[in-house]
């Protein structure tokens, strides 16, 4: 009995101690700065990237811009180095890399967010967004169908962006077949009805129409 109640006494002990060490702050150093975190602490720091994403996105100046961007970048590595597995932090350090034109670790963190799940649609999709934007269509268009086929096919973006791809590389078919798909989703948006319209009416072979969509 004495034994048992020693066990429950050490256990106890154990219990509490290992309780008390996960709420103490441990510490990351970022560019000169000293940030305190604890365990748990994953979700919160994802959650502020992405409101400084959003921002990004939303903001119009170039001042506030870079500011979001880099705000959003402290947050995605702090992230990544208490959570060195984390997809959404190499993706989102990849994006910003893609943003500032560093092309190098852009693809760096691309490829490691796809060692960690090859399949993972958003890693597909913004890898894609990096290839389309260096017109190499072909590659964007290999990221773009792996996005769709594994958890993306509802996605207006996704669906858009790969219509456009066809449409550049002029498979027209196959762009109508796309724009279709991104009017399912938005029926209203009066831009894609009359891109469809467009290319309905379009005589391909004597308009063109490819030259002047890639200049």
């Amino acid at each position: 009995m004495i034994k048992k109640l020693i066990y429950i006494l050490i256990l106890f002990i154990f219990i509490v101690n290992s309780a008390i060490a996960q709420t103490k702050n441990a510490y990351l150093n970022y560019n000169g700065y000293q940030y305190a975190f604890k365990a748990g602490d994953e979700k919160k720091f994802l959650t502020n990237a992405y409101v400084n994403m959003l921002l990004w996105e939303k903001t119009q100046t170039v001042e506030d811009k870079n500011f979001y961007l880099q705000e959003a970048m402290r947050y995605y590595f702090l992230l990544s180095k208490i959570d060195p597995k984390s997809i959404e932090a190499q993706i989102g350090l990849a994006r910003i890399y893609d943003e500032y034109k560093l092309d190098k670790f852009a693809k760096e963190h691309f490829f490691m967010a796809s060692n960690f799940d090859n399949l993972n649609p958003k890693t597909n999709f913004y890898f894609a967004n990096f290839y389309y934007k260096r017109n190499d269509l072909i590659t964007a268009l290999m990221y773009y169908q792996k996005a769709y086929r594994y958890g993306f096919s509802k996605n207006y973006d996704l669906n858009y962006k790969i219509a456009t791809v066809y449409e550049k590389l002029a498979d027209i078919e196959s762009a109508k077949k796309f724009y279709a798909n991104a009017l399912k989703i938005k029926p209203k948006n009066q831009e894609l009805i009359n891109k469809i319209r467009l290319l309905d009416e379009l005589k391909y072979d004597e308009s063109q129409y490819y030259l002047r969509i890639n200049h």
